[in-house]
Order: structure tokens, then C-alpha cells, then sequence
């Protein structure tokens, strides 16, 4: 009986550990596999960026001269589908209002290349805001230029991925 056994569950035994050693995608072709989400790429800027914006002086000076030097807390929510980005914009007091107190905005037209990110937002007051950068080890620091019209402010800015 013994003998039996083990001629008949030898290649059993053998089938079962080639199965159990085989990579998931080989095991199963009838449906999905579901398995862990996989992290995201290394420059994909998918998630929750928060920090500052600091206006300049030279070009605030010409347009609001109360604006030289303003910071604001910005929060940039982004969702990367390739090289498109879109999402929201969130300004909070710094040390001024948010310009013409906007506070929020539409991240549209966004575009990630190789490792330079650029995105337009839509304020609520019907200006623009154009932001460029590039992320890093979750910190983007950048510049940004906001305009209706004519340029408005410039400056620069600085958030970390919060998640």
C-alpha cells in the first residue's frame, strides 16, 4: 500500500509545489488577479501636496504693492492618469488673504513630463494661476504666475506630500 502511495501522490506532491511556486498571473487565467495594489511610480504626483506660496516683490509692486511678500497655505490635491494631471487648489491665510480672497480652484490642463509638473488653476474669481515643478522625495518646490488678463503676481512655492 505503501508503494502504491507513493508512486500515485509522487507527481501529485511534485504538480502541487511547481502550482505553489508559480507566479500569480501563470496560476490563474480564467479572471483577475487580485492581489495588493501596487505603489505608485516614482514620479507620480497622485495625492495630497500641502505648504506655501511666496509672492515676489518686483512684479506684486506694480499691481498691489500690499501683496509684496504675501505667503499663503496652499494644499494642491492631484490625481496623475499618465502625463495628464487634474484636481483641486486650496489657498488659506499666511501672512495675507488669498488674492482677492480666491481661495479655491480647479487644477485643469495639467501635464507631468518626465520630472517637471505643469498645472493651470481656475480660481473662483475667474483668474488663472499657472504653477511649475518638480517633485522630489515627496517636496516640490516651484514657481507659479497668476494672471487675468494682464500678469497679477508671481513667486515661488513649496509643498510636501502629505499623502
Amino acid at each position: 500500500m505503501s508503494a502504491y502511495l507513493s508512486r500515485e501522490l509522487l507527481p501529485i506532491m511534485f504538480l502541487l509545489l511547481v502550482y505553489g511556486c508559480a507566479p500569480a498571473a501563470i496560476r490563474s487565467s480564467s479572471g483577475p488577479i487580485l492581489d495588493a495594489p501596487a505603489a505608485l511610480p516614482a514620479n507620480n504626483i497622485t495625492g495630497v501636496w500641502q505648504g506655501r506660496s511666496f509672492a515676489d516683490c518686483p512684479i506684486v509692486t506694480t499691481t498691489d504693492p500690499g501683496r509684496c511678500g504675501a505667503m499663503q497655505i496652499i494644499t494642491l490635491t492631484m490625481f496623475q492618469d499618465g502625463p495628464r494631471v487634474i484636481g483641486s487648489y486650496r489657498c488659506a491665510y499666511g501672512n495675507e488673504n488669498c488674492r482677492d480672497l480666491a481661495e479655491t480652484g480647479v487644477i485643469s490642463n495639467g501635464q507631468m513630463t518626465a520630472r517637471l509638473l505643469r498645472i493651470a488653476v481656475m480660481l473662483e474669481d475667474g483668474s488663472m494661476c499657472r504653477f511649475t515643478g518638480m517633485p522630489q522625495n515627496g517636496i516640490m518646490e516651484g514657481r507659479y504666475q497668476c494672471h487675468w488678463g494682464g500678469p497679477m503676481e508671481q513667486g515661488g512655492f513649496r509643498v510636501e506630500r502629505s499623502y
